[in-house]
């Protein structure tokens, strides 16, 4: 009874809050979460500030500027990023509790403000350096740390759970249908997206490009966010995909979850935590394998171009997986998709212990794509699916405090690694050994597992 009630007052809430002003959603003429899809993708594209691609096109000015060493700013990205996992389950329960727009605006709002002063990095460090007397170099240092935490934390984190699981509470029957239509939308818009970067830095500078964003991130995605965003269908008085066509029989399958998880109860369950360490292996070997793809192609005596074409071939790969997993995600229990990952990631990281050749290539090449694609189903798809929607945002959260510490650790292991042999290959060794443990660890538990 007290449950009930207590869910009853959080709809309330959601409900005054992410209501239907400026207009109603039940006036639509379409299901309205086919809208939300279209948000849901625009909102993670909006964070790209504040992931790695997106620190990436700047890691070379600031060290420049700010005469900090590559360690040094790999240090920070580091401390800054892993200091941001800590604080995104609490995030995930903020948003459960108050819902998307309110956590989703909230974050663009303090995002293009993090930008804004990240613009202002060098002039900030001048002037404490020049009215304190602190040394230079430890000044940009804390400031590079507050400032990575920053734009990790509210783009990388809160708004890309926000946008990813407000997608995922408008949809249960095509929700696999609605997760590769959105990965498609954002596989490509990230792919593009240093050269969108670039493109601004080359036409201003690059303090101007974060300022230029962080104000369009206030100005303009602020109110659009306030305008469209919706938790989920209940909070609109809707049904779910209400108007959409559904086969006989097909709300209800047998590999679908039967009640909504707490977090609690969700942290007791052996298998989530097979999937979180996978995901994140993978946020690790990923953004340290992008953070450091030029020196890990020059340490193969390959040019700088050949790194970067690299992405092409991965990203085309990368959609399809996506695409396909999401789409099966419908049909097919996600401990197959999850095995499918283990497989792709141990293939990275089989092809990076390898001479680049012909061979490793491919390798490298298929095995990103195959893993990053289907990293995408499972952060999209696995927590609805495996613990329900009602909790979606403290789980996710947790997923997401996982994937973001890998994220941290990766770049600065890969540089600890190389600084220590000269190479990469043994990061190889390395991922493989993980990715086995994690594969033939979880087979008596995923096995039993219905889901």
């Amino acid at each position: 009874m007290n449950k009930t009630l207590k869910k009853n007052k959080r709809n309330e809430k959601h409900h005054l809050i992410a209501g239907n002003f400026p207009f109603s959603v039940k006036r639509s003429p379409l299901y309205y979460g086919w809208i939300i899809l279209v948000a849901g993708s625009l909102g993670i594209l909006f964070s790209i500030p504040g992931q790695t691609m997106g620190v990436s096109v700047y890691t070379d000015h600031l060290i420049s500027h700010l005469n900090l060493t590559r360690i040094q700013i790999s240090t920070a990205y580091m401390i800054g990023t892993l200091t941001s996992s800590f604080l995104l389950t609490y995030a995930g329960i903020f948003y459960d509790k108050f819902g998307a727009r309110v956590a989703a605006a909230g974050s663009a709002f303090f995002l293009g403000l993090c930008l804004i002063l990240l613009s202002k990095s060098v002039i900030v460090t001048d002037f404490i350096h020049n009215s304190t007397g602190l040394p230079a170099i430890p000044v940009a240092f804390t400031l590079m740390i507050f400032g990575f935490l920053g734009i990790r934390f509210f783009g990388q984190g809160v708004l890309t759970l926000v946008s990813r699981g407000m997608v995922m509470r408008w949809f249960e029957v095509h929700r696999g249908f609605a997760a590769a239509i959105m990965g498609i939308f954002t596989s490509f818009g990230f792919s593009y997206a240093p050269r969108v970067l670039q493109a601004l830095i080359d036409f201003s500078s690059w303090e101007q490009s974060w300022l230029i964003i962080g104000l369009i991130l206030i100005i303009a995605i602020l109110p659009f966010i306030i305008i469209i965003f919706r938790d989920s269908p209940e909070d609109c008085q809707m049904e779910m995909e209400q108007g959409v066509h559904i086969k006989t029989g097909s709300r209800s399958r047998p590999n679908d979850v039967k009640r909504n998880y707490t977090l609690a109860e969700a942290r007791r369950d052996p298998q989530l935590w097979f999937y979180l360490l996978l995901l994140f292996y993978w946020a690790l070997y990923n953004t340290a394998f992008t953070f450091h793809v030029t020196s890990i192609f020059a340490s193969l005596d390959k040019s700088k171009g050949e790194a970067v074409a690299i992405f092409l071939p991965i990203a085309i790969i990368s959609v399809g997986s996506r695409f396909l997993g999401s789409w099966l995600s419908d049909i097919i229990r996600m401990k197959n998709i999850f095995y499918a990952l283990v497989l792709g990631t141990f293939v990275a990281a089989l092809a990076i212990s390898m001479p680049y050749n012909r061979l490793s290539a491919i390798l490298l090449i298929l095995g990103m794509g195959i893993a990053g694609g289907l990293f995408g189903v499972i952060t999209s798809v696995a927590w609805p699916k495996l613990y329900g929607r009602e909790h979606l945002g403290a789980i996710s959260g947790l997923a997401m405090s996982f994937m973001v510490a890998g994220s941290a650790v990766g770049p600065w292991l890969f540089s600890l690694m190389e600084g220590i042999w000269g190479h990469y290959r043994y990061t190889g060794w390395f991922g493989m050994a993980f990715t086995l443990l994690i594969g033939l660890s979880s087979l008596p538990v995923l096995m039993k597992s219905k889901s």
